[in-house]
């Protein structure tokens, strides 16, 4: 249901400028793309590739859909990866990626891993949330009825 969705009219989620979504179409599309990043390659893919422009604000998505672990793991790769602080920009962000040192790959490896053991059920919270805001999504059926 929810792959469904993503590729739907419902979401901004690859259409429109994240910066400019609705504060329930960023938290959706936050989790989207740091779930498929991360699980695809890791946080550093998810830094490296144009899915970063919702880092500054995945960690307040993941808390807003009541993922506090999934979040903590987030906020430490971004302290991992950034030391001096998130870059404000796509660019800075992706460019940093692009040289991280080896000293910071081996030091995400294991929260990579922390975040594949899914401490907070992703789906199930992001369907809720969806659920909730039909004013944005549209209405879905229950997880019975699809």
């Amino acid at each position: 249901m929810l792959i469904l969705l993503s590729a739907s009219e419902k979401t901004s989620f690859g259409k429109e400028d994240f910066a400019s979504q609705s504060l329930p179409q960023k938290v959706f599309s936050a989790l989207w793309e740091v779930e498929s990043e991360v699980n695809n390659g890791g946080f550093s893919q998810y830094f490296l590739n144009s899915s970063s422009e919702s880092a500054t604000f995945v960690v307040e998505a993941l808390e807003t859909l009541g993922a506090p672990k999934t979040a903590h793991i987030c906020k430490r790769a971004i302290d991992t990866a950034f030391p001096d602080g998130l870059p404000k920009s796509v660019e800075a962000i992706r460019s940093a990626a692009a040289s991280f040192p080896d000293s910071v790959l081996t030091a995400l490896e294991p929260l990579d891993q922390e975040f594949f053991s899914y401490p907070d059920i992703l789906t199930n919270l992001l369907f809720a949330y969806v659920s909730q805001h039909p004013e944005e999504f549209g209405p879905l059926p229950k997880p019975d009825d699809a």
